[in-house]
């Protein structure tokens, strides 16, 4: 093999590496076998189709782009910062409880929290052999999702760019099958829409990638507004 060959191996066996990481962890984190309890909240489906602002898949795909931009704005820097910050405890409670101020939906806070605490409590008993899990679970106060999101990545020694992605494709899947348990749209056109928006999961992170958790926003604040009246059906099939 000349040299040419080598480093050409040596590339498609590294890329084989980091596929298989990447793959592994979608896996874990991405399918309804890891409870954490995220097909018990709809992101605030449920009460815009009760309420009209989402009739038809035209407003359900508008419905997901202004889903993924507010996770790009709001939850991404708080997952960075967790990312980054996962070895000064004290920085990650503070950047918790900064969490716990900085989402005045009661309704999102809730769901946070509950998902949060759920996929720590989740992963220190998947996850024996890694100790410092369980000091998060005993340190962090309101465990709000994001937060918990970016510690247990960095921990697990997933890359930060795979871990936005990731997120941000849960957030569209969630809130893809809230639809079809709805009755708004079938498995496969879900699939479907699936397939053409997550393409845009990208360019969300880049336009949010230097944001802070001081800057953390809501681009598009009617979909918080409409959450924030999920308490108010008298009938809901959701948490969130």
């Amino acid at each position: 093999m000349d040299m040419l060959g080598l480093v050409q191996y040596i590339r498609r066996y590294y890329l084989a590496i980091v596929l298989y990481t990447v793959f592994s962890f979608y896996c874990v984190f991405n399918i309804e076998g890891f409870p954490t309890g995220g097909f018990s909240h709809s992101s605030g489906l449920e009460v815009a189709l009760k309420t009209y602002v989402v009739q038809d898949t035209d407003t359900l795909k508008e419905f997901l782009l202004c889903c993924l931009e507010n996770g790009g704005s709001f939850i991404l820097p708080f997952l960075r910062e967790g990312y980054l910050q996962v070895t000064n405890i004290q920085a990650l409670c503070d950047l918790d409880s900064l969490c716990e101020a900085c989402t005045p939906n009661h309704v999102a806070k809730r769901a946070s929290s509950r998902q949060g605490r759920s996929m720590l409590d989740t992963c220190v008993k998947v996850f024996k052999k890694t100790p410092s899990l369980s000091v998060l679970n005993d340190s962090l106060q309101y465990k709000h999702l994001p937060v918990v999101f970016g510690a247990v990545c960095t921990t697990l020694d997933i890359d930060l760019q795979s871990s936005c992605t990731a997120f941000l494709f849960t957030i569209l899947r969630t809130v893809l099958a809230s639809a079809v348990r709805l009755d708004k749209v079938g498995p496969i056109e879900a699939q479907s829409i699936q397939t053409e928006l997550q393409h845009e999961i990208p360019a969300v992170i880049e336009r949010h990638k230097v944001r802070r958790s001081e800057d953390a926003c809501m681009i598009y604040p009617h979909i918080d507004i409409v959450q924030n009246m999920h308490d108010t059906m008298f009938s809901k099939l959701f948490y969130s």
